[in-house]
Parts: structure tokens; C-alpha cells; sequence
């Protein structure tokens, strides 16, 4: 009974970030651009096909996602000089600094939850986590491992 409280608070609290820190929670962006604006982040600038293919959505969804993200100065879209077929897609200085807001947005909430804990239980809940995710790192290796022998 008590590992089910545990699962249902870590949730509760997992929600409560998510709804707080997320632009798309907060209404200001939609959940393809978001991730569109964070593929593009991580991977640098993509032509329409490969964003879509990593986001697993159809070019025209890729292409209205970046038009709209276009107008709002976060993405730009350029032809390519040896191929006008082909559009490449990187983000603009403001989607980097929009992306860069929504990371501090979500540290500070973090930060602010955390600040009622004492020095004693944050360094407690630290070696906690830290041994959940090297627990949580080993199961993904072994199921990869798995998954890779059958």
C-alpha cells in the first residue's frame, strides 16, 4: 500500500512540473511545434521530410507547423540554392532564447519546490534519485540487450 501512495505522490508531482513549467500546458505553443522547435534545437537544421519523419508526422504537418513557427519568428525556412525543392528549417536567435526560457521556466519552478527541503534531505533526496536513474539506466540496458539478442 505504501509503494502505491509513493507511485501516486511521484506522479502527482511529476504532473504538477508538467503543468506548471510546459508551453504547451500553458497554451503558448502546440505540442508539434513544440517538439518541431525541440528536434531543431537538438539536431541542428533539418530539411521538411526529416523533421517530419523524427517527429513521425506527414510533410504538410511539418510544413504548416513551420510556417506558423515562421510567423512567430522562432524558425526560418530557406530554399536551397542547388535544389528549390528542398526547404531547410533552423531556429532563429529568438526560438533558441524561447527555448532557452522555457528550460529556466522549469529549473526555477523546480528550485522553488525544492527550497522547503533542508540541506540534510535535498542531499538525501539527491543520493535517492541518483541511485532511481543508475537502477532506471541498468533495466534500460538490459531490456536493449534483450530486445537485441532476440
Amino acid at each position: 500500500m505504501e509503494m502505491e501512495r509513493l507511485i501516486d505522490h511521484m506522479l502527482e508531482l511529476y504532473h504538477l512540473i508538467r503543468r506548471a513549467s510546459h508551453p504547451v500546458r500553458r497554451q503558448e505553443i502546440t505540442q508539434e511545434q513544440y517538439w518541431l522547435m525541440r528536434r531543431l534545437n537538438w539536431a541542428g537544421a533539418q530539411s521538411i521530410g526529416e523533421l517530419a519523419d523524427a517527429l513521425g508526422i506527414t510533410s504538410s504537418s511539418a510544413t504548416t507547423a513551420c510556417k506558423r513557427l515562421e510567423r512567430a519568428e522562432l524558425v526560418i525556412r530557406e530554399r536551397q540554392p542547388d535544389d528549390e525543392r528542398m526547404v531547410r528549417v533552423s531556429l532563429t536567435e529568438t526560438g533558441r532564447e524561447r527555448i532557452a526560457a522555457w528550460q529556466k521556466q522549469r529549473r526555477e519552478l523546480l528550485a522553488r519546490l525544492l527550497s522547503p527541503l533542508g540541506s540534510d534531505e535535498q542531499e538525501e533526496l539527491q543520493g535517492i534519485l541518483e541511485h532511481m536513474l543508475q537502477a532506471a539506466g541498468d533495466s534500460m540496458s538490459k531490456e536493449k540487450r534483450h530486445v537485441e539478442d532476440n
